[in-house]
């Protein structure tokens, strides 16, 4: 969790009474700097609720001051990006924290997203900037480990909750896990017409889903999740753009396979823009397309995975 990094960085800084120079700026270039950011008060953000955590015994300093975890060998981090260079870089080597490897889908970029990415330490692959789905499954289909992980190359995704979307999977609890951001909080879905619309339609998409299906899931559109690498390529996936976050969910069901979130907290985007456009009439077609397709499919209970 984020209050671990902040308890380590605070507890290498001199005590209040000992004269020290002026700090210097934090450097705010990498979408990453210090904790998870909830804004100019994140500190005391992540130390009031450290210390209650204290208090109640759920942690101890132990816990607090303990090595993070080294990068996990069953984990891929998987990236989408098309002309991300300002950010793919300072994602990839987050990601690098906490998944063996990771995988950049180049998707025909005008910029050096490709090259920024790779000199990170990510296998980029290139694919003819067909979607996001697409993507997705071009990337999957050179996986080694048991576990994806798909993260956004905007910064709006922290990967510092890897091992939080894993661990249900690891565990044998589930098959697919989602960052939820109703739960998690997010920057990117309150304050504008954009935004409404964006959060209206994420929650009228999930209603209908959980109406369907029988389930209680609160986000069904963020792409920041993981899933059991079989299971994916089992799903018959063919959305090609960003529908299929609720394609992939719906698949999920239809498979009987586990699916549970976890929260997340997503960020406003670190830089560049979004490529997707509320103002054309083809992206609600496509949702509304996608939607009643999968809510149509008949759903069988296969054999779980071992």
């Amino acid at each position: 969790m984020g209050f671990v990094r902040f308890f380590r960085r605070s507890m290498n800084t001199p005590p209040p009474e000992t004269p020290v120079a002026a700090p210097r700026p934090a450097d705010t270039s990498s979408p990453f700097q210090g904790v998870l950011h909830f804004g100019e008060d994140e500190d005391n953000f992540v130390l009031l609720r450290a210390r209650r955590l204290l208090r109640l015994g759920r942690v101890n300093f132990e816990h607090l001051l303990e090595s993070e975890p080294l990068p996990d060998p069953e984990v891929t981090a998987v990236i989408p990006a098309r002309n991300e260079e300002a950010t793919v870089g300072d994602v990839v080597r987050e990601c690098l924290h906490y998944a063996g490897r990771v995988i950049v889908v180049e998707g025909g970029s005008t910029d050096r997203t490709a090259r920024v990415a790779a000199k990170a330490g990510a296998l980029v692959i290139r694919d003819q900037g067909l979607g996001k789905g697409a993507a997705l499954r071009l990337a999957v289909a050179q996986v080694e480990t048991p576990i994806c992980v798909f993260v956004d190359a905007d910064g709006s995704h922290d990967p510092i909750d890897i091992p939080l979307l894993a661990a249900p999977i690891k565990s044998g609890q589930a098959d697919h896990v989602t960052g939820s951001r109703l739960l998690g909080g997010s920057d990117e879905l309150h304050g504008g017409g954009d935004e409404f619309l964006r959060l209206a339609g994420s929650a009228f998409i999930t209603s209908m889903i959980n109406w369907r299906f029988g389930t209680r899931l609160s986000d069904s559109q963020n792409g920041f999740r993981a899933i059991r690498t079989e299971v994916f390529r089992r799903l018959d996936l063919r959305s090609r753009h960003t529908t299929i976050e609720m394609e992939m969910i719906m698949a999920t069901l239809v498979a009987g396979a586990r699916i549970t979130e976890v929260p997340t907290h997503e960020r406003p985007r670190a830089a560049g823009y979004s490529k997707i456009s509320l103002s054309r009439p083809g992206t609600w077609l496509s949702y509304g397309w996608r939607l009643a397709e999968g809510l149509c499919r008949q759903k069988n209970n296969p054999p779980r995975p071992a």
